[in-house]
């Protein structure tokens, strides 16, 4: 069953220098599925691994969604995003070890689901998940990049890394090896909420405090939103391919796995009136 809890909007866009789009993004409203993928791999193999990634994590997903809602466990959306996520990294590693046009694809990600007022959250990879609550912009996501380690580890600073050529490299990704452990989370989806979900060539070309700016500003139209977003990118240089998705709470979500008595009540309120 479908619900209308969601508004979303998704954009992605080859930039200003690449050949080829690499990126791949899905979003399934209804059932409150985001999933976007920035894949890597030569020949165009990095497109053949983001597909794989995002159709096969939603396929996943899909299948989870009514049976995790309808049984009301807590952890079964962190479960099936896991599972989902184990399933796309093993279906692309063995292309890669098949089939020498892929030998060596792989790909970030970065998805959500959303579920009983809560989402789910996972990433792999640089592809980040941002949240604009009350106007302001959080990053909820950590990059594995090599540039961020360098940066815990106090190696470079924050400023010569934005300056790096080295910014796309990274140390965790789908297809690379046979097992990937996926970083996840979950946190309260409160009305109002936007979340955005984008690859490297967004956050590489635009500040955070102008995502945070047209994010805001353009909240109440967010086709508006991921245009401006795309194409201050591009403005910026458009060095890499970028894909955006942003996705606003528009209300309370159904809650799973409600007793006949909970039910009742609600049934009864809605009828009796205040």
């Amino acid at each position: 069953m479908p619900y209308d809890f969601l508004e979303v909007a998704l954009l992605t866009d080859v930039g200003n220098v690449r050949q080829y789009n690499e990126d791949s993004i899905i979003a399934d409203p209804g059932l409150g599925i985001l999933a976007l993928a920035d894949g890597m791999g030569g020949h165009r193999a990095g497109e053949v691994a983001s597909r794989m990634a995002t159709e096969t994590l939603v396929a996943g997903l899909r299948a989870a969604a009514e049976r995790f809602r309808a049984n009301g466990h807590q952890h079964a959306p962190l479960l099936a995003i896991t599972e989902s996520i184990n399933r796309a990294n093993r279906a692309i590693f063995e292309a890669g070890r098949l089939d020498s046009r892929y030998r060596g694809m792989g790909t970030t990600m970065a998805a959500a689901v959303f579920h009983d007022n809560r989402v789910a959250l996972a990433h792999v990879g640089d592809s980040r998940i941002y949240r604009v609550r009350d106007g302001k912009l959080a990053l909820l996501t950590r990059d594995d990049s090599l540039l961020r380690d360098q940066v815990e580890l106090g190696v470079i600073s924050a400023a010569e890394a934005s300056q790096s050529h080295n910014r796309s490299l990274v140390t965790r990704a789908l297809g690379i090896e046979d097992r990937v452990a996926a970083h996840l989370a979950d946190e309260a989806a409160v009305p109002g909420d936007v979340y955005l979900l984008c690859s490297d060539g967004l956050n590489d070309c635009v500040e955070d405090a102008d995502i945070e700016l047209i994010v805001s500003a353009l909240a109440a139209n967010l086709p508006l939103a991921a245009t401006h977003l795309v194409q201050a990118a591009k403005d910026n240089g458009g060095y890499d391919n970028v894909s955006v998705i942003l996705a606003k709470v528009k209300a309370s979500f159904p809650v799973s796995g409600a007793g006949w008595l909970t039910r009742f009540r609600a049934w009864l309120a809605r009828v009796l009136g205040p």
